[in-house]
């Protein structure tokens, strides 16, 4: 088979396991998923692995395409340099595993593994809003605040793997508690988990009304704030202001931190904020040093559901035309 290989790559949640076949151009040539429980154990998750690998596999050679020997995986939680999952509230049975070896075997491949929101930005990237450009932060918002920082063209992993944990800038000292355990964080204030608690601290009136809408429209709490602050709702307004300060403040800072003109928003949440643009951008020139707000590029990710999956091919590529 002529031509540069095709790579494969997985993302690992919680619910489900994610694939996708890309050409070395980026192009998607085809993508498969599986269903699977939390309590995902590493046996099971090679079986899962093996099933998606060998479908993809399949397809390929049925289009005489090549395959490179090299896969990449991205994991929802924090990884060390190890290749040890540190932690994973979304994957409790694989917390503190070195995953790289016994999957790696499994598959019979080389493999390298990474966070997924590292993958997520690392496609936006490659195929997404932020082809072409250096550096930029990816944040996804959803249940957490996950993130994916991209310095000169490569992923930021800091001096033990942990690099980029912006869900976990603290915001407001002695604030509510993160489910990290700490107080303050971003996170604790900016995700869906963060908007569900807020929504019970602002009084019985509002929770109730959010709840109503959660339950009628199938809303997610966070979805809910925002629609009933866009209705006229002074107390899902306060909250929903705040959220948007918070955030602000928090890419402001990163922006004076590491010189960053792009700032990329994805995740569930992400619409709901965009949707306040002129009010975000306010908040960030409220933090930013030296600069004017007009220099930042803030655009929505583009690489939907299958993201990490798409970065991960991209952790792939880049592994294999390393030679490492």
């Amino acid at each position: 088979m002529d031509g540069p290989p095709a790579y494969i790559g997985f993302d690992v949640g919680g619910q489900s396991i994610k694939a996708a076949l890309l050409a070395n151009s980026g192009e998607m040539l085809a993508s498969s998923r599986c269903e699977v429980a939390a309590d995902l154990t590493v046996e099971q998750l090679a079986g899962r692995l093996q099933s998606l690998l060998a479908e993809l596999s399949s397809f390929a050679e049925s289009r005489g395409v090549s395959l490179a020997g090299t896969l990449g995986l991205g994991l929802a939680g924090v990884l060390d340099r190890d290749g040890r999952l540190a932690g994973s509230p979304n994957l409790p049975e694989l917390e503190g595993k070195c995953l790289g070896t016994p999957l790696a075997e499994a598959l019979g491949h080389t493999l390298v593994i990474d966070n997924d929101v590292n993958c997520a930005a690392l496609a936006e990237g490659w195929t997404g809003v932020a082809a072409g450009r250096d550096s930029f932060l990816v944040a996804a918002i959803g249940t957490g605040l996950g993130s994916g920082l991209v310095l000169e063209r490569r992923l930021f992993h800091g001096s033990n793997g942990y690099g980029c944990e912006f869900g976990h800038l603290v915001v407001v000292p002695g604030g509510r508690r993160c489910g990290c355990g700490k107080l303050g964080c971003l996170e604790a204030y900016v995700s869906e988990v963060a908007a569900r608690g807020m929504c019970r601290e602002s009084g019985a009136a509002l929770a109730g009304a959010v709840t109503e809408l959660v339950a009628s429209e199938g809303y997610g709490y966070a979805r809910a704030l925002f629609e009933l602050a866009g209705c006229g709702n002074g107390e899902a307004e306060i909250v929903v202001s705040r959220m948007v300060e918070l955030l602000g403040i928090a890419l402001g800072s990163v922006v004076n931190l590491l010189d960053l003109n792009t700032l990329v928003l994805g995740g569930g949440i992400a619409p709901a904020f965009l949707a306040r643009r002129e009010q975000l951008l306010e908040a960030i020139d409220n933090a930013l040093f030296a600069r004017p707000v007009s220099m930042i590029e803030l655009l929505e990710a583009s690489g939907g559901p299958l993201s990490g999956a798409i970065g991960a091919a991209r952790l792939a590529m880049e592994q294999h035309e390393s030679g490492v």
